[in-house]
């Protein structure tokens, strides 16, 4: 079968004292390992509306679209293993918290979140997604697109998509990602969005 990569990633500025990040996580941690066609519409409605509601703070992104089958399953495994691999896992990397004059000087505001799809070629995911995705050069790079491409997901029929996957980093409620940390190791392909 032959399949179609469908990819979004958002890094999403937060504040102190909101609930953002723990919603996020408490989405995901209710979320069971297996899912059924129903379930994975439900997830992915709560958690593409929680971060439709903060498209004002929307700063940086990427997404792609590969309509190409012989590049697509390369790509969902490229993207996921990447994520992956770049994840904290272990205390170690996450710091234990004593480095608090660091944290004052870059504050660590930011989240990213990324989903990825690997959808049925011609399959009615991918007729949805191939629709909604036909975007204007002018107009990728703005927090509109985003929310737009961001609501298509809930509209793909999900008994299509052969695979997915959703990233939130850093995976704790308290850690995020300073501006300096977006800026170079790794982050340099996201656009600043409009």
């Amino acid at each position: 079968m032959d399949y179609t990569f469908f990819a979004i990633q958002i890094v999403i500025r937060t504040y102190p004292g909101d609930n953002f990040r723990a919603r996020l996580h408490e989405i995901l941690a209710q979320s069971p390992a297996e899912q059924s066609i129903a379930d994975k519409r439900i997830f992915y409605k709560r958690y593409t509306g929680l971060l439709l509601e903060q498209m004002p703070h929307f700063e940086m992104g990427f997404w792609d679209y590969v309509p190409k089958p012989q590049e697509a399953e390369r790509e969902f495994d490229k993207w996921c293993s990447e994520i992956e691999g770049s994840m904290a896992t272990e205390r170690e990397e996450t710091g234990d918290g004593h480095d608090e004059v660091t944290r004052l000087e870059s504050r660590k505001d930011y989240i990213v979140t990324t989903m990825v799809f690997l959808l049925q070629h011609g399959g009615n995911a991918d007729l949805t997604v191939a629709e909604r995705a036909d975007i204007p050069e002018h107009v990728c790079n703005t927090r509109q697109t985003y929310a737009h491409l961001l609501s298509t997901i809930p509209m793909m029929s999900f008994a299509s998509v052969r695979a997915d996957a959703v990233y939130l980093v850093p995976g704790t409620d308290e850690d995020g990602f300073s501006l300096d940390d977006l800026h170079g190791g790794g982050w340099e392909y996201l656009t600043p969005l409009t």
